[in-house]
């Protein structure tokens, strides 16, 4: 994303708003950005939304990634920018999750077919089990890509193409036997416990953390299906 200049007339509210001077605001905005891993321009708006500014007007005018940051953070951490004061003694234990932002989700999934599939069901509002429902789907995909099988059940198709026997396995993930065929038990594990429920009913118990863990164990299995031996004349 092209970095956005803040809003001259913006600046100047939050500059009548707090007292502060102009070159004091940006670099208040530019560390908040860094820190919640968003955009100058969408720390900008938090911060006079934090301050009682009214941000709707401004906020219109920014790119619809920039505006879906600010719906991310305000709905998982804005509370945590300016922390309550604890009493003398008391500690604190319970501490609201890192924003999940669009930034976050670049860092950690690295395979760019799962990332262009969930990025934008990571950063909805809810149905999270949407991420889980096509993650897996891309598992799936990719393993018949790889092993060149069609049409095969997923469960079936994790046996066929990462058999635990690395000598009839196609895709060979480890010469290793044990390592091969803990890589199909894991693999076939998804497919049971993940994807075929997922599939085939509606759940709303993941939360968004949740289903970024899941992308990002799913990304793993991914890079490493990705460098593996093929074995092609094994699929008749």
């Amino acid at each position: 994303m092209p970095a956005l200049r803040l809003n001259t007339e913006l600046l100047k509210k939050l500059k009548d708003k707090s007292g502060k001077r102009i070159q004091r605001l940006r670099e208040k905005i530019s560390r908040q950005a860094s820190k919640l891993g968003i955009s100058s321009a969408a720390a900008q708006v938090l911060l006079a939304q934090e301050a009682g500014i009214g941000v709707a007007r401004f906020l219109n005018k920014l790119p619809p990634e920039v505006r879906q940051e600010v719906r991310s953070v305000s709905e998982t951490a804005l509370p945590a920018i300016r922390p309550r004061r604890l009493t003398r003694g008391a500690t604190q234990h319970h501490q609201k999750p890192e924003a999940i932002t669009a930034f976050t989700i670049d860092s950690l999934l690295k395979d760019q077919e799962l990332r262009g599939r969930c990025k934008d069901l990571l950063l909805a509002r809810k149905h999270f089990d949407r991420v889980v429902r096509e993650a897996t789907t891309v598992l799936d995909h990719r393993l018949k890509l790889k092993s060149s099988i069609k049409n095969m059940n997923p469960v079936n198709l994790v046996g066929k193409a990462l058999n635990p026997d690395s000598e009839k396995a196609i895709i060979v993930v480890s010469q290793d036997g044990h390592e091969q065929e803990g890589f199909h038990a894991i693999c076939k594990g998804v497919m049971l416990a993940f994807r075929d429920k997922t599939h085939h009913t509606l759940s709303d118990k993941f939360t968004r953390e949740d289903a970024l863990k899941f992308c990002g164990f799913i990304d793993t299995l991914l890079g490493t299906i990705d460098y593996a031996e093929t074995h092609p004349e094994r699929a008749s």
